[in-house]
C-alpha cells in the first residue's frame, strides 16, 4: 500500500485470536465515531485560529467507549448491583511548534487533574461533531493560555536542554473489533454475596467487601498526521478487602485482588471460597501475631508481594521519563521524573538480573496479560524492549515526547485519565541468569539472617494497600510519611534454626530507597504472571500492567515499628461467641 504523504506511514496490523480465525475486517469508514471524528479534525485545523495566534499544529481526538458492570457485597449482603455505559473524550491539543509547545507545563493543580470530558454515547455523527467542536474550541484556548504561561514561566528560569517537546513517529492503522462485556450479573450476585458471607466464618475480621468489576474498553484515535485505531480491550476484577485489629488497637487491612484480562474470569465458587477462607485466615493470623518493634535483615517477597515490590520501587520510579514543569512546588512535585530515570546506563539491579517489556506478548503461560497491547495509544506499533540487561538501565519505555539521551518514542505510550500521556510499561518480565528454587530460597534466606546474627528472616506474601487501608481507618491521622514502599501487611518470621514460619506485624518501611533493587541477592526460579491496574504516583492515575517475576531477596532492608493505633471496639463483634 502507498504511503500517504503525511509524517506518519500507515501500516495495517492485524490481531489473530489464538486458534481462531481472523476476524472479518473492521470498516472504519462506516464507524459514525470515526467519521464525527475525522470532520471535525479537518474543520479544526483549517478553521480553528484566533486572530494573531498560531493555529494548532497537531490534534488528536480518542474516544473511549466503556460498559461496566459492579456488584458489592458487605457482610454476606448485596450493596450495590448496577451496569451502564460511558463515553469518554480526550482532546490533545499543541500550539507551538514540535521545539515548544503547551504540553507538560501545569500553571496549578487544576491542569494536572483535568479530567476526560463525558461524550454523547448516542452514534448520533452531528450530534458528536457539535460536542467536539465546542470541547476543541475549550481545548485550543487553554492550549494558548498554557503556551504563554510556560513561555513567561521558562523566561525566568532558562531552560539547561534544548530536547523538543514532540518527536515524529511512524504511525500506524490498527482495528479490533469493539469488545463484548459478556457478564451473567445473576451469577455474580450470587458469587460475590457468598464470597462476603464466607468471610462471616472468621470472627476476628471487623469490616469487610468484596466487589466483582468488568469492564470494556473500546479506543478510538486519530490524529492530524493520519494514524488512526480501535482497540478493545476487557479487563474483569475481583477485589476482597478485610480489616482486623490486634489487641494494642494496630489495624491491619488488607486485600486479594485477581485482575483477569480478555476472556478470562477470576475464580469463582468453590475456588472462590477456599481463596476468601485462605486470605480470611491469613488476615486473622497477622492479628494475632505478637509485635515487632523493628527489623534490619534480609526479606524474600513472594508472589503478589514481588510484584507489588517490583511495581512501586521500579515501574512507579521509570516515568515520567522527563519532568514537566510546574508552576509550584505541588505541581511540580507532581510532574518530578522518576528516581530511577536519572540512573539511565547505570546498574540499578545486580549484574544477574535481566527485566524486559513485552508489549505483544498476549499471555504467560494460562494467563492472559493485562498489559497485552500491539500499538501504543499514540498509534506507534509497541516495541519489545530490554529495560534492564547486566543489572543496568538501559531502556525507558517512550512515548513522542523526548527524553535526554532518549528522542524517539518505542511505542509506550499511554493516555491516563487527566489527559497527559506518559511512557509506560506493558508487561513486564522480569529473569535471572541463575534462579533458586523456592527451599534454596528459604536456606538463603536464613543464612543471610546467622550472618547478621539475627532469630530469623522476614517472608513477606503481601503488602499493603493504601486505598484499602484508608477505606477501614476509623482515626483520622495527619499526612502520611510519603514512602516509596508500602507497609507489609502478610509477613512471617522465618527461624534460622529450624526454619519454621511464625507471623508477625507491626512494621512499615524506614527509609526505603529504590537502593533496594541493587540489594537483591537472588531471585526464584519460577516465575508468576500477576495482573495490575495499578495506580501511579503521578496525581494517582492508573494503568493496567502486568507483572511477570519470580520470589525476590532483598539482602537488608529496614523497617521501624509503627505507631498509629485506632481505638477499640467497646462490645464484642456479634459474630463471636454467644452474640453470632
Amino acid at each position: 500500500m502507498k504511503a500517504l504523504a503525511t509524517k506518519c506511514a500507515l501500516a495495517f496490523l492485524v490481531l489473530l485470536a489464538l486458534a481462531a480465525p481472523a476476524p472479518a475486517a473492521y470498516d472504519a469508514g462506516a464507524d459514525p465515531v470515526f467519521r464525527a471524528m475525522a470532520a471535525e479534525m479537518d474543520r479544526s485545523l483549517t478553521e480553528l485560529v484566533l486572530p494573531g495566534m498560531a493555529p494548532p499544529y497537531f490534534l488528536a481526538y480518542r474516544v473511549q467507549d466503556s460498559e461496566e458492570a459492579y456488584i458489592e457485597a458487605r457482610y454476606g449482603a448485596l450493596t450495590r448491583s448496577e451496569r451502564g455505559r460511558q463515553r469518554y473524550l480526550y482532546i490533545e491539543l499543541r500550539a507551538g511548534g514540535p521545539e515548544l509547545d503547551n504540553t507538560w507545563f501545569a500553571a496549578d493543580w487544576r491542569d494536572v487533574y483535568n479530567m476526560r470530558d463525558g461524550l454523547v454515547e448516542e452514534d448520533d455523527v452531528l450530534g458528536l461533531r457539535r460536542q467536539l467542536w465546542l470541547l476543541t474550541d475549550a481545548a485550543y484556548k487553554k492550549s494558548l493560555e498554557n503556551l504563554a504561561g510556560k513561555q513567561a514561566w521558562l523566561a525566568s528560569h532558562p531552560r539547561t536542554d534544548s530536547i523538543p517537546d514532540f518527536a515524529p513517529a511512524e504511525c500506524v492503522e490498527h482495528f479490533d473489533a469493539p469488545a463484548a462485556l459478556g457478564v451473567d450479573m445473576a451469577a455474580w450476585e450470587r458469587r460475590v454475596r457468598e464470597a462476603a458471607a464466607a468471610l462471616q466464618d472468621t470472627p476476628a475480621l471487623q469490616d469487610w467487601s468484596v466487589s466483582y468489576n468488568a469492564s470494556t474498553a473500546d479506543k478510538r484515535y486519530l490524529n492530524s498526521e493520519g494514524g488512526r485505531h480501535l482497540r478493545a480491550a476487557v479487563y474483569r476484577v475481583l477485589d476482597v478487602s478485610a480489616t482486623a485489629q490486634a489487641a494494642d488497637g494496630q489495624r491491619l487491612s488488607a486485600s486479594r485482588r485477581w485482575v483477569a484480562a480478555a476472556g478470562q474470569e477470576p475464580p469463582a465458587d468453590r475456588a472462590l471460597r477456599a481463596e476468601v477462607e485462605s486470605f480470611a485466615g491469613e488476615l486473622a493470623a497477622m492479628a494475632a501475631a505478637e509485635p515487632l518493634d523493628g527489623y534490619a535483615g534480609p526479606v524474600l517477597f513472594t508472589g503478589d508481594a514481588a510484584a507489588a515490590l517490583l511495581a512501586q520501587l521500579f515501574v512507579n520510579q521509570i516515568l515520567p521519563a522527563r519532568s514537566g514543569i510546574g508552576a509550584d512546588d505541588y505541581t511540580r512535585q507532581l510532574l518530578e521524573e522518576g528516581k530511577l530515570v536519572r540512573r539511565l546506563n547505570r546498574r540499578v539491579f545486580p549484574d544477574f538480573v535481566t527485566v524486559r517489556d513485552e508489549p505483544a506478548r498476549a499471555s504467560w503461560g494460562e494467563v492472559l496479560l493485562a498489559g497485552y497491547r500491539p500499538v501504543d495509544d499514540e498509534s506507534v506499533r509497541a516495541e519489545a524492549l530490554t529495560l534492564v540487561a547486566g543489572g543496568r538501565l538501559v531502556n525507558l519505555p517512550m512515548s513522542r515526547r523526548p527524553a535526554k539521551k532518549l528522542g524517539a518514542s518505542n511505542g509506550h505510550a499511554y493516555t491516563l485519565q487527566n489527559q497527559w500521556t506518559v511512557g509506560a510499561p506493558t508487561n513486564l518480565i522480569v529473569s535471572a541468569k541463575k534462579g533458586l528454587t523456592e527451599k534454596k530460597l528459604l536456606a538463603e534466606l536464613r543464612r543471610i539472617a546467622r550472618e547478621f546474627d539475627l532469630e530469623y528472616g522476614l517472608l513477606v506474601e503481601r503488602l499493603e494497600d493504601p486505598a484499602v487501608a484508608w477505606r477501614y481507618r476509623w482515626s483520622q491521622p495527619g499526612m502520611p510519611e510519603q514512602e516509596l514502599l508500602s507497609a507489609p501487611v502478610v509477613v512471617y518470621k522465618v527461624y534460622t534454626d529450624d526454619g519454621r514460619l511464625e507471623p508477625a506485624r507491626g512494621l512499615v518501611p524506614d527509609d526505603v530507597t529504590v537502593r533496594a533493587l541493587r540489594d537483591v541477592t537472588a531471585l526464584g526460579k519460577e516465575a508468576e504472571a500477576v495482573n495490575l491496574i495499578h495506580t501511579l504516583g503521578m496525581g494517582s492515575m492508573s494503568l493496567p500492567i502486568s507483572i511477570v517475576t519470580p520470589a525476590i531477596l532483598v539482602e537488608e532492608m529496614t523497617f521501624k515499628a509503627g505507631s498509629e493505633r485506632d481505638p477499640l471496639p467497646f462490645s464484642p463483634s456479634p459474630l463471636a461467641g454467644d452474640g453470632r
